[in-house]
């Protein structure tokens, strides 16, 4: 009996290409990540990056440092990150320094009681496209460390309200990072769980303040 040899090459071939296919589908649902990149609750953060100021000198900083991405609800040890997109001649971000200091200092456990986990705080700090925001990287260092003789919103930096702060802020001049996030204006907050989900953001709960959503999401994470 003859037989088309030819056909069943191709059948063949087809049959492993086609297992092939299917075996790349599975993999690629196994291994993507599902949740989307973005900035409301339950988004994965997008990148944080650029060169950061860190009292004393100026350093390149990735917010990917700071995530444990096998990070499940209930670990105490995993740090959460406090993100403040601000602006150095922002009234509001002036007036609001001060509350900011202490919560950081709190918080990241330098002063106080808190037995919560370690909350990293990070400022990232732009220039808006407003009249009179002239900023540069003297004045974030100025307004940082409460110092020097740069002006913040019409007054010196070292007038502002509070201490000097002991958490890193970020040169995002170019407003490149806030344009990633998407943010419409300064100050603008995001708590980040230690996996790098966005967990509350000040522009979904404006009657909360950070220090609220802080002790309400973590501490509710300890507990689970």
């Amino acid at each position: 009996m003859k037989t088309n040899t030819e056909a069943d090459v191709r059948t063949d071939t087809g049959i492993k290409i086609m297992a092939l296919f299917f075996v790349a589908i599975i993999f690629l649902a196994v291994t993507t990540d599902p949740i989307k990149t973005g900035t409301k609750e339950g988004d994965r953060a997008p990148p944080l990056e650029g060169l950061a100021f860190n009292g004393s000198s100026w350093y390149a900083f990735d917010m990917d440092d700071y995530l444990t991405v096998n990070w499940t609800a209930g670990d105490v040890d995993g740090q959460w990150l406090l993100v403040e997109f601000m602006d150095t001649d922002c009234p509001f971000c002036v007036r609001s320094a001060g509350e900011m200091g202490q919560d950081a200092d709190y918080f990241m456990k330098r002063m106080g009681d808190w037995q919560g986990p370690v909350v990293n705080f990070i400022a990232s700090a732009t220039e808006l496209d407003i009249p009179g925001h002239d900023s540069s990287q003297d004045e974030i260092e100025a307004f940082r460390n409460k110092n020097g003789e740069e002006v913040c919103a019409g007054s010196s930096c070292a007038s502002r309200d509070g201490e000097s702060h002991h958490f890193v802020y970020i040169d995002d001049l170019d407003q490149d990072n806030m344009k990633e996030w998407k943010v419409p204006g300064t100050p603008a907050y995001f708590l980040i769980q230690p996996d790098g989900i966005v967990a509350w953001s000040s522009t979904e709960n404006s009657d909360e303040k950070v220090r609220e959503a802080i002790f309400r999401l973590t501490l509710n994470n300890q507990e689970a």
